[in-house]
């Protein structure tokens, strides 16, 4: 579980400001159930979702969320081309002045793809990408070396 050990990061992390890059609490699978349904009224610290985990139960009332689960390994073009939708629209959301989290299962690699994707798309360059990331998120952050990859190689596209 994310946030535990003391060498663990938190549950979420803001990468800039209304950028949030986290992970899934173990109480909020389709495995272990919510301890109770969400309501209209609950606090909503995020406008916006994108849950890149299938495992992960939906968020709550009034908070829009774009969900795609794939796997924390190699991708195929046809992921990566889901992946760019799904970070067009978190970009567009977050340059809107909404507050967005990016989450997969421990918030480290598929968040890290999608927000490195944000990064990108805002203007960065992937050395600052990588160290803003991993200064939040952990040494662990984006470990995946397809990710990596992917993101290093990166160029720009018309939204």
């Amino acid at each position: 579980m994310i946030g535990i050990e003391s060498n663990d990061p938190p549950l979420y992390s803001e990468i800039l400001p209304n950028l949030w890059q986290g992970g899934t609490d173990d109480d909020e699978t389709i495995y272990r159930g919510q301890k109770r349904l969400p309501t209209m009224n609950d606090p909503k610290p995020f406008d916006v979702v994108v849950t890149l985990d299938s495992y992960t139960l939906p968020v709550g009332w009034l908070v829009k969320e774009f969900r795609f689960g794939f796997a924390d390994g190699p991708a195929d073009d046809e992921i990566y081309e889901e992946v760019e939708r799904i970070s067009d629209w978190a970009f567009i959301e977050w340059h809107a002045g909404n507050r967005v989290l990016i989450r997969c299962q421990a918030g480290l690699n598929r968040s890290g793809l999608v927000t490195g994707l944000v990064l990108l798309k805002s203007g960065r360059k992937f050395d600052e990408v990588i160290k803003l990331i991993r200064s939040q998120r952990g040494e662990f952050a984006l470990s995946n070396n397809h990710f990596c990859e992917y993101l290093q190689n990166w160029k720009p596209r018309k939204l």
